[in-house]
């Protein structure tokens, strides 16, 4: 693929469907300073405080959302797969077993109804101050978010990260990455080009642009204003650049943010992120109209359980399985459509609380076709790197090459996993002893079976009882296939490796149970295991808590806590509309 020139270390995007709407033929920029058309506008129509030209175009046309990618787009694409002779094997065949995404090149397309090509608007946030997989889940949230507002994502200055000071693990440290680790990336958008994610992402989806911190005080230095006075306001100290200071971010450059943005206060326990179909007001009140009528009927959640809304169902039939007793409707009206700046700032004590919550639990679109891209779009392109994914290869096959090994009777190579959470775990009640985890479980996994368990727990004395009724196995075992892998990776690699499991069973409350159970409903869809159409998982269990032992044996709905474990509507049939594989 022929590369565009470098400056500033950012690279010009080449054109897409986007590039088809603008005048002159101006490139759309992934990353970079502010393309001429945008200079222009801003110097045009003065700083990013005066809302009148965006106004006026707002009610130029009513826009709705673009999903046919070009034939350029298309041929970007790669079959979804996963090659590891880069990353030290396994072989493709078996590599596969670890593939649930999708290629669809015409989801390419898609660009929000409310993105505007004549003005730039942006989507800030700070991030999640917990672990990996609160942070995980906050930055899905947020990045689904300038998906549909068709907003450039501001990535936050590097920062360190929770319980990982002794690696120094940094948010957002170069341009190929979300999360980095010494260079390496732990999160990439895109299976196509490994190591050029971002480049990759931009092109293929015309409707999101990712920019740095540093990049968008560069380009809004001296057009912002403060909320409360409305007067041009700096960054604090007049810098730009703050990577690797978490303090400054965290007391200086967050609270400035806080004064010239429109800070969204969407608490997710509260409210229901809306988004209309189009920018028409119509469409506006429209689903103010439903949510207030179904805000007034006091719906019973159970009603729904086993009962799932179709996905294609109406506005008003879907936002009931929804709403899950939320108050306040947080609807993307055209007034915040206005804002030059959308910013979370992600703290339980500030506007919004803390976006602990899955994206699809958070995010209503009125068009059932946008909610289901959104899902695909978080499926296929938001996941780990190949070289993590090849790293859980190898083990993967190790586990089931031992499991043959211990029973002549398993040729498949079948093997059972669990996610025990111990350490610093705030829920008590989830911290259970190994004879009761047995307990839990023997009946549903027989004694002799080969079990892999991923798991916190540095004392393995503690699994004695696990080890005495079966074959159980660590990522200790298979250490010697991680050679050169970054240690920061390997709650990752637990978490794929434990996803492929026959069986398995997690932790109630764990974002890190919680991920697995989603890669185990992408994984059933893939291959239509008993109870797919529902999004059931008959064969994911918890240890804990104990009422909740078989609650993925059912559809439920999603509801409050919704961090505490995932629901099917992040699965169920969301390639229900998806055009064929290439």
């Amino acid at each position: 693929m022929k590369r565009h020139p470098t400056t500033d270390g950012t690279r010009r995007q080449k054109r897409s469907i986007v590039s088809k709407y603008w005048s002159h033929g101006l490139a759309f920029l992934l990353g970079c300073c502010l393309t001429s058309f945008s200079m222009m506008a801003f110097l045009h129509h003065g700083d990013l405080g005066s809302p009148t030209f965006a106004q006026q175009y707002l009610h130029q046309q009513k826009r709705e959302p673009i999903y046919l990618a070009d034939q350029q787009s298309q041929e970007l694409h790669k079959v979804a797969g996963l090659d590891c002779a880069a990353h030290g094997g396994p072989s493709r065949e078996l590599a596969q077993e670890m593939v649930y995404w999708k290629d669809l090149p015409e989801d390419s397309g898609y660009v929000a109804p409310f993105h505007d090509k004549n003005q730039r608007r942006y989507l800030t946030f700070e991030p999640d101050g917990g672990g990996w997989n609160n942070i995980r889940m906050s930055m899905e949230t947020v990045l689904t978010i300038a998906v549909a507002t068709g907003r450039v994502l501001v990535l936050p200055p590097s920062q360190h990260m929770y319980r990982k000071s002794a690696n120094s693990l940094i948010v957002r440290k170069g341009m190929n990455c979300i999360l980095t680790s010494k260079g390496l990336c732990f999160l990439h958008w895109d299976t196509s080009l490994a190591f050029s994610a971002w480049e990759n992402i931009a092109e293929e989806h015309p409707g999101l642009e990712v920019i740095t911190t540093k990049q968008f005080l560069e380009q809004t230095y001296g057009k912002v204003h403060d909320k409360e006075t409305n007067e041009i306001t700096y960054p604090p100290l007049n810098r730009t650049d703050w990577d690797g200071d978490t303090s400054g971010t965290n007391t200086q450059l967050g609270p400035w943010l806080r004064k010239i943005a429109y800070n969204a206060d969407w608490n997710p326990d509260d409210c229901v992120a809306a988004f209309p179909k189009s920018t028409s007001i119509e469409d506006e009140q429209l689903i103010t109209t439903i949510f207030d009528e179904l805000k007034g009927e006091n719906i019973n959640i159970e009603h729904f359980v086993n009962q799932p809304t179709p996905v294609n169902g109406t506005t008003k039939d879907r936002m009931a399985e929804f709403i899950a007793k939320r108050s306040k409707l947080c609807l993307y009206d055209h007034k915040i459509q206005q804002e030059p700046i959308l910013h979370f700032a992600g703290k339980r004590n500030l506007a919004g609380g803390r976006l602990l919550v899955h994206f699809y639990a958070f995010l209503f679109f009125q068009d059932w076709k946008e909610d289901l891209w959104m899902k695909r779009f978080v499926r296929d392109h938001v996941r780990y790197t190949d070289e993590i994914q090849c790293a859980a290869a190898r083990i993967v096959a190790a586990v089931r090459e031992d499991a043959r090994r211990h029973d002549r009777d398993n040729p498949n190579g079948y093997f059972d996993s669990f996610h025990i959470r111990r350490g610093d775990f705030q829920y008590k009640k989830t911290r259970v002893d190994a004879k009761d985890i047995l307990e839990v479980s023997k009946d549903e996994i027989p004694k002799g079976t080969t079990v892999y368990v991923a798991t916190d727990e540095h004392k393995k004395e503690f699994f004695h009882d696990m080890e005495s009724y079966w074959n159980v196995v660590y990522m200790d075992n298979y250490l010697h296939l991680l050679d050169g892998v970054d240690k920061n990776y390997f709650g990752m690699i637990d978490q794929l490796v434990s996803s492929r499991g026959r069986l398995f069973f997690g932790c109630w409350f764990s974002t890190f149970t919680g991920y697995i159970t989603r890669l185990r409903g992408y994984h059933s869809q893939n291959v239509h295991r008993e109870g797919y159409e529902l999004g059931l998982l008959p064969d994911t269990y918890y240890y804990a808590v104990a009422i909740h032992k078989t609650k993925m044996h059912d559809f439920w709905p999603i509801k409050k806590l919704f961090y505490a474990r995932e629901y099917p509507a992040s699965w169920r049939n969301i390639d229900f509309n998806a055009p064929e594989l290439s």
